[in-house]
């Protein structure tokens, strides 16, 4: 009975720590070109369901859209997708 509950509790503790990556991937292409708002700065990788909001400069894609709430509900996936692939001022 006790390697049951441990059992269940070993795998909500991973389901809730792998929930934010997961959702993260899904919701960016992460080997994709980073965003930059004139506005704002970098924001973070190209959301897949950009459409018209990104627009392709060379390397970088520019925000198009004021609504950048996809990158704020993501801030600290972006931060560190933006630090790991080289853009420190984020």
């Amino acid at each position: 009975m006790r390697f049951k509950r441990l059992l269940q509790l070993l795998l909500a503790v991973a389901i809730g720590l792998l929930y934010l990556p997961v959702r993260f991937a899904l919701t960016f292409e992460l080997f994709g070109y980073p965003v930059n708002s004139p506005t704002a700065g970098w924001l973070g990788p190209t959301p897949r369901n950009a459409g018209a909001c990104a627009l392709d400069v060379g390397k970088v894609n520019s925000s198009q859209c004021s609504d950048t709430s996809v990158f704020t509900e993501h801030r600290y996936g972006c931060r560190l997708w933006l630090r790991l692939f080289g853009y420190s001022g984020a």
